[in-house]
C-alpha cells in the first residue's frame, strides 16, 4: 500500500476515530481539519486520535494535534491518544497535552477506559 498523506476517520456510536498517516507534518493539516470537522457535525463525545501508523511527527504535526486537542476539549469532547512511541507520549507530556487527552496504549485499553 502506498503511504497515505492523509488522516483518515471512522466513527462507531459516539466515537470518532482520527487515524493518522505515517508522517504528521504540516501537509497533514488540512486533512486532519476535514476529518475531524466531519466527526464534529456528526456529534461525536470522544476523539480518538489513532497514531498506530505513524512514525514521525514533526514540529507542525505536534502543533496540529495540539490544535485538535484544543478544539475538541472546548466542544467538550473527551480525547484519547494511542499507537504513540515512548518518545512522543513523553513529547506529549511535556508540551502539556496529556493534561488535556488521555493517553492509552491502544484502541482496546481505550474501550476498556470507556467501560
Amino acid at each position: 500500500m502506498a503511504s497515505r498523506k492523509e488522516v483518515q476517520h471512522r466513527q462507531e456510536d459516539k466515537i470518532g476515530f482520527l487515524d493518522f498517516p505515517r508522517d504528521v507534518v504540516a501537509q497533514t493539516r488540512q486533512s486532519a481539519y476535514d476529518a475531524y470537522n466531519k466527526l464534529a457535525v456528526n456529534k461525536v463525545d470522544i476523539v480518538a486520535m489513532n497514531f498506530d501508523g505513524s512514525d514521525y511527527l514533526n514540529s507542525a504535526g505536534i502543533g496540529l494535534v495540539i490544535s485538535l486537542v484544543e478544539d475538541a476539549t472546548q466542544a467538550g469532547r473527551k480525547v484519547y491518544a494511542y499507537g504513540l512511541s515512548a518518545h512522543y507520549r513523553k513529547l506529549f507530556s511535556m508540551v502539556g497535552l496529556t493534561e488535556r487527552l488521555t493517553l492509552v496504549a491502544n484502541e482496546e485499553a481505550m474501550r476498556e477506559k470507556l467501560g
